[in-house]
């Protein structure tokens, strides 16, 4: 049903809904136009230019272990003479560190609910906001390139034509005191520990079976695969103003024989030693390779609560883990 039709049908409802109402409707024709200009084929970006604004500063999140909730405006404009389809427009993202290349999806899309457009007619442009959603799991200069692309429908990762390469930028990712440590013992690898900080109480046979975890993350920072072999993580409870527990813990870590450069490993270790009794805690993380010493890795504050304003949801761990290594577009 036409638009002008939609109007008449509504008027006439309205009409019927209420008799001793008089309604009189004036129908005017539209006056007429040019032809609609002839539309692009999906995914020919050929006609349109775009330009980007980013954030040059972030802060280093330990429990997304890099970037979380940073967003890119990507302007587009339709320069050319006929319609640019946009159905579900996706960003793709590459990023490197002192030139050591790190994962990004290649597939970003809008956010949930939000409102853009199908189609860019001749003269129009939109602001896209996509994700930063790259792995920076290290503080420092990144440089991070950006391509946009159509996807055909729904999941669909084909791209039946050439990306448009948008531009680059720099991002600074700053630490705020909690970030991955150096181990002296391998050149290149950085290891981590992070974990939720709100936990219901728990009995001491959900404490003993591994009800609570820590995250456990390797980075190899450099740009040449890091060996890494034996390794484990002592983990120390402390209460708040308290001696230590008594729950001193070494786990072994089953960790590859090498890391590739950019990669990053995640452990999820259960905490054994905390009680069951509502209270703050502290929880150490100590990790080493072979017969090196042990380098403090972090630590968690941890609050014990029943206390709905305090608890939280438990991050989900396993988005810590990167996506498939990214392959530049074509």
């Amino acid at each position: 049903m036409s638009r002008l039709a939609a109007l008449v049908v509504a008027l006439a409802t309205s009409a019927c809904a209420t008799p001793q109402a008089s309604v009189s409707v004036a129908v005017t024709r539209p006056a007429p136009s040019e032809p609609a200009p002839p539309a692009a084929s999906t995914g020919d970006f050929s006609e349109l230019r775009a330009s980007l604004r980013a954030p040059a500063r972030v802060t280093y999140e330990p429990q997304s272990l890099g970037v979380a909730g940073e967003f890119v405006s990507i302007r587009v404009e339709n320069i050319g003479s006929r319609t640019v389809p946009l159905p579900r427009l996706h960003a793709t993202f590459a990023t490197t560190r002192a030139g050591v290349a790190f994962p990004c999806n290649a597939h970003v899309g809008s956010r949930t609910g939000a409102i853009e457009p199908s189609h860019l007619d001749p003269g129009q442009s939109f602001t896209f906001e996509r994700l930063l959603d790259c792995t920076m799991p290290l503080p420092g200069a990144y440089e991070v390139r950006l391509w946009i692309h159509a996807a055909e429908g729904e999941g669909d990762r084909d791209r039946s034509h050439a990306p448009l390469f948008v531009g680059s930028f720099p991002v600074d990712v700053a630490s705020n005191g909690r970030a991955p440590i150096a181990i002296a013992a391998r050149p290149g690898l950085f290891a981590f520990m992070t974990g939720a900080t709100v936990s219901r109480p728990m009995p001491p046979d959900a404490w003993a079976k591994g009800g609570y975890h820590v995250a456990v993350a390797l980075v190899n920072g450099s740009p040449r695969p890091v060996e890494v072999g034996r390794a484990h993580v002592t983990l120390l409870v402390f209460k708040r103003g308290d001696p230590l527990l008594g729950t001193e813990r070494q786990q072994p870590l089953d960790e590859p024989a090498a890391l590739a450069p950019g990669a990053v490993h995640v452990h999820l270790v259960p905490v054994t030693g905390v009680p069951s009794e509502e209270g703050r805690y502290e929880i150490v993380g100590r990790f080493a390779v072979g017969d090196s010493p042990e380098v403090e890795i972090g630590r968690v504050g941890l609050v014990v609560t029943q206390s709905p304003d305090l608890l939280q949801p438990t991050p989900e761990w396993p988005n810590l883990y990167p996506p498939p290594p990214l392959r530049a577009p074509q």
